[in-house]
């Protein structure tokens, strides 16, 4: 398409315009010539009746012809161009000029002779005149270009005054914002300033207003991108946590395998070990190892669950105080806690995994407070989300229980405050921090239907604000389930053990026959299943998740079905991978996740075997 420009369609409307003004101007000018032409013959006329037709009406009277010619030959001229006299009693007539010269009027008049005052005029003649006038063609011709020009000069000149005027108040600036418009670019548009027009004192026009609409458009698309940006990174960030969630669920059997046969072996060798040796006591701090790679496993399990649903009651005002409570020998002399607690404030989910977040914020508290100490003050509140705070957090209106948990140490930088969440990455030297109590936070509050965030407007410190949907006031639940025994079960029944990591299953039967218990292996669920079928001295299957040609949830299902007598024990290393109906529907008796202990292989085999 092609284009033109506002100002030649104004130019050339302009000139058309203007032009077609002019030309009515002077073709309603060279018309008034007519009439004026029209107007000088009336006025011909009228002087002919008053200064001769005295003396014609005289001569003709006394018949004197010759003085009647003269008269007549006297009054033609360009204008009358013939006239033609008549007596009315001998029928003489006298003429003089040119007849018929086109174009004409005519013009007739009876004469007549009055004697006395009081006598009747009389009729004696006739006058006939013929008055020659210029067409309108050919004053068209004669001064058409001498009024076109004249006009012209006036009407062009207004019509370029008011061009000069409206291109510098209107044309321009909508140049300017054509230009504007023209050059936006949306990859930058974070840096995009605003559209600024001339200054336009206290008044608007339309330019104005278009100018304005044009910069709220702009700050709109700003506002879009930034939205924009911001769920990209935020997609970004969940993607990356739902990878790393999906390598730490799958890296976690194979782990578990390893860490499960590390820690069997070291157990065995301890418990035959002398007690008080050296040897007894070394192996003790590689439990203790075991145990926090044991922590650190359910860490990363915990982060990498997408979802999880919970049906625990539970007083979260408790919870915060049992865990303030259990952390406050551990921080430094020099760090105090500070509270604001409203009492009986419940949710659904679960406290263990609850006391795992307060504990992690507060062991980065306490390392940032141990050099010159501060305070960590802990505030929790029910409040209800507004619609604009509820698009703030990505979460739904309503009541929620708003945990606060700040310190007054140094704060995060913010060229980091993007990766605190993220899962092994860590400020402390090397040794002091895994990296994973933020990321192992952020998972549990996600899993609960929360959200954690780092709150942006804090003057000194570090302040992070945790919500969680509200649940109805509970009673509080008395009783506690009892702690674990201690003690080892022990038993001489036949065992059958199947895994189809050989390394787990010899740890597992010699554990097994630590205990007492008389244990056959496999490695293939299939040839286990068809053990267990064909032989009836079995008294209890021990069995892992996840096998490769039929995982244990299968092989204990074919099995309830041909001989539901038979005990079955499972254990994992990934409880997410199992469906919680297993348990509730009787396909297994007992569950143990990996890696195990001793004492808790001997209370579950005990367990199942005893009903």
């Amino acid at each position: 398409m092609k284009y033109v420009s506002l100002k030649n369609r104004l130019l050339l409307g302009s000139f058309v315009v203007c032009s077609i003004i002019t030309l009515s101007i002077s073709l309603y000018q060279i018309s008034r010539l007519q009439q004026r032409e029209f107007d000088f013959l009336q006025n011909e006329i009228s002087a002919f009746q008053q200064s001769v037709m005295p003396s014609i009406d005289e001569a003709l009277w006394n018949y004197d012809w010759a003085m009647v010619k003269t008269i007549a030959s006297s009054q033609t001229n360009q204008v009358l161009t013939y006239l033609n006299i008549c007596g009315l009693e001998d029928g003489f007539c006298c003429s003089s000029g040119i007849v018929e010269k086109k174009p004409f009027r005519e013009y007739r008049q009876d004469i007549y002779y009055q004697f006395s005052p009081s006598a009747q005029s009389q009729k004696i003649g006739t006058a006939y005149l013929q008055l020659h006038y210029q067409p309108f063609g050919q004053l068209f011709k004669r001064y058409i270009f001498s009024e076109f020009l004249v006009n012209g000069l006036g009407v062009f000149g207004v019509a370029i005054c008011i061009f000069l005027l409206f291109h510098l108040g209107a044309i321009r600036r909508l140049i300017r914002i054509a230009n504007y418009t023209r050059d936006i670019d949306l990859t930058a548009v974070e840096k995009l300033q605003p559209l600024i027009t001339t200054n336009r004192g206290s008044t608007m026009d339309e330019v104005d207003l278009l100018a304005e609409a044009m910069d709220g458009f702009i700050g709109r698309i700003k506002q879009e991108f930034s939205r924009r940006k911001q769920l990209e990174q935020q997609l970004n960030h969940a993607q990356k946590m739902e990878a790393l969630g999906t390598l730490a669920g799958g890296i976690a059997h194979d782990f578990n395998n390893i860490l499960a046969a590390i820690l069997g072996y070291v157990q065995l060798c301890y418990n035959s070990a002398e007690v008080g040796s050296t040897t007894r006591r070394r192996l003790e701090q590689v439990l203790l190892a075991g145990d926090r790679a044991t922590a650190l496993i359910a860490q990363i399990l915990i982060f990498s669950r997408k979802s999880e649903k919970y049906t625990q009651e539970i007083c979260l005002t408790e919870i915060v105080n049992e865990a303030l409570n259990l952390v406050h020998a551990s921080l430094p002399g020099n760090v105090t806690i500070e509270t604001d607690l409203d009492n009986e404030l419940w949710m659904v989910g679960d406290s263990g995994q609850l006391h795992q977040v307060l504990l992690n914020l507060a062991t980065n508290a306490g390392y940032e407070l141990a050099e010159h100490g501060g305070k960590i003050k802990v505030s929790l509140v029910s409040l209800r989300l507004t619609q604009q705070q509820a698009d703030k957090l990505d979460l739904d209106i309503g009541d929620y229980i708003c945990l606060t948990f700040c310190d007054n140490g140094s704060g995060v930088p913010k060229e980091i405050r993007d990766r605190i969440f993220d899962p092994f990455f860590t400020t402390k030297e090397t040794g002091k921090g895994t990296g994973m109590g933020l990321a192992v936070a952020h998972g549990i509050v996600q899993a609960h239907g929360g959200r954690i965030i780092l709150e942006p407007d804090v003057e000194k410190g570090t302040c992070f604000g945790l919500y969680f949907p509200q649940g109805q006031a509970a009673k509080k639940r008395e009783g506690s389930s009892p702690d674990a025994e201690r003690a080892f079960h022990v038993g001489h029944e036949h065992l059958l053990l199947v895994d189809d990591e050989p390394i787990v299953i010899k740890m597992g039967q010699e554990l097994l026959q630590s205990l007492g218990y008389h244990v056959s292996t496999s490695t293939s669920s299939i040839a286990a299943l068809r053990q267990l079928l064909e032989t009836d001295n079995i008294d209890l299957l021990v069995t892992d998740l996840t096998m490769p040609e039929m995982t244990g949830i299968e092989l204990a299902s074919k099995l309830r079905q041909e001989k539901p007598s038979i005990p079955i024990v499972l254990y994992t290393g990934n409880v997410d991978l199992l469906d919680s109906s297993v348990l509730q529907d009787g396909v297994i008796d007992q569950l143990l996740k990996k890696p195990f202990k001793i004492e808790d292989l001997s209370r579950v085999v005990r367990q199942a075997l005893d009903g």
